[in-house]
């Protein structure tokens, strides 16, 4: 119970138990009337024993809340217990209708992200570039709130650093020169990426604490780390009608259990690390267009 109703109850009976043995000594002295006292000493032992009662329940009610709080505190150690020994299982976050769950339990895993961590995305882009289709349209506003998280985790310092690789296939990087020497194109066709990653990594490039790079691609597929204990890896399907790659859901792997599958994701990163270049400019269609106006002024 509240303590202050607590209190105003406890107020309340004193206060009749008071009244009534006031009426009781004021009718003694003026003239004694046996059946008054009675009914008087009666209205005191009920409001007495009401108030036993009262307290009686309370305690019980509040050994039960004690009870039940303990219980659960109990479980949850042991919980915390058997995740410590056994590990955190694997899971998969599928995506269903449109409702991007995958990219939701990827937010999440952001914000839990263990202070000093490092947070490294490994985005492989197609062949078709920016006009790929490998996350649905309505699901732009998801990416953006991971996106946001990321940098959000960065600048209250949990994020030690904030890494993007963007991955190209091997024959991509290799005839494309502007990708070689570190220049990011948003557009569409082989070597762009699409508007919204063009205007996250613009916002990166101007974040302390973000690097961006362009690599040939180790897995076609979009590896995030976490930290040192957590790694997700995106499942794609092609999409029936154009034939881009949708993201079906997202794997979840944990250290425990899954040292050593986390482990092969690193090695990957240590060899996508070694053929990288540094993104010093992005290209966006607009600025193109600027140039050859000013070349035909």
């Amino acid at each position: 119970m509240n303590p202050i109703r607590r209190e105003l109850l406890n107020g309340l009976i004193v206060l009749v138990v008071a009244s009534l043995l006031s009426v009781a000594f004021a009718e003694f002295q003026v003239n004694f009337n046996a059946q008054l006292w009675v009914l008087i000493l009666m209205g005191i032992a009920i409001a007495v024993s009401g108030y036993v009662v009262f307290e009686i329940a309370l305690g019980y009610m509040a050994s039960t809340e004690q009870r039940e709080k303990a219980l659960a505190e109990s479980m949850r150690q042991r919980e915390e217990e058997w995740l410590k020994r056994v590990g955190t299982p694997a899971r998969f976050e599928l995506n269903r209708d449109g409702d991007a769950r995958g990219l939701a339990a990827v937010a999440e895993a952001v914000k839990a992200i263990r202070p000093g961590s490092d947070y490294t995305v490994m985005l492989y882009v197609g062949s078709a570039g920016g006009g790929e289709t490998f996350f649905l349209n309505n699901l732009v506003g998801r990416r953006e709130k991971t996106y946001n998280a990321a940098l959000e985790q960065l600048k209250r310092g949990t994020i030690r650093e904030y890494k993007r690789i963007i991955c190209f296939d091997h024959d991509v990087l290799a005839n494309d020169p502007e990708l070689k020497s570190g220049i990011l194109r948003v557009g569409e066709g082989p070597g762009t990426v699409d508007r919204s990653i063009g205007e996250h990594c613009r916002l990166m490039m101007e974040t302390k604490g973000c690097s961006l790079y362009v690599a040939p691609a180790v897995l076609r597929s979009i590896v995030i780390l976490y930290g040192s204990d957590k790694v997700s890896m995106s499942v794609e399907t092609a999409e029936q009608t154009t034939g881009g790659r949708v993201t079906a859901g997202i794997l979840f792997f944990s250290d425990p259990p899954n040292g050593e599958i986390i482990e092969q994701f690193r090695q990957m990163e240590r060899e996508t690390e070694r053929r990288m270049v540094a993104v010093h400019k992005i290209r966006f269609p607009e600025d193109a267009d600027s140039a050859a106006s000013a070349r035909e002024r």
